[in-house]
């Protein structure tokens, strides 16, 4: 139902990292809800990446990676990438429908 597909779909990644796999989880998610709008016959809704990783992280080499997103995805509208570490609070509550995290999880120190 249209109730289940928002216009406007938020995705973060935390601990993007940099390099081939930077972009690996949400484009997955991204297609993901592509083909879930295709199979409803519904329009896909704009989607909003946001990247996250520590500050030391080389995120020239991410936003190359975003532009090529951008450039193969119209309905990717918006990006952006958040340093900072994910143990402190990052976004404002209720701003994410879908957090990635797993290609940081064997980094995790604390629950």
């Amino acid at each position: 139902t249209n109730t289940l597909l928002p216009q406007k779909v938020v995705i973060a990644d935390l601990g993007c990292s940099t390099g081939p796999n930077a972009l690996t989880l949400v484009s997955i998610a991204v297609k993901a809800l592509q083909d879930h709008c295709f199979q409803v016959q519904r329009p896909p809704p704009e989607v909003c990446l946001l990247l996250n990783d520590l500050p030391n992280n080389n995120f020239n080499t991410v936003v190359k990676s975003l532009v090529m997103l951008r450039q193969s995805n119209e309905h990717v509208v918006v990006t952006g990438i958040t340093p900072g570490s994910f143990y402190e609070r990052l976004y404002t509550s209720g701003s994410l429908h879908l957090v990635c995290s797993s290609n940081s999880l064997h980094w995790l120190s604390k629950v």
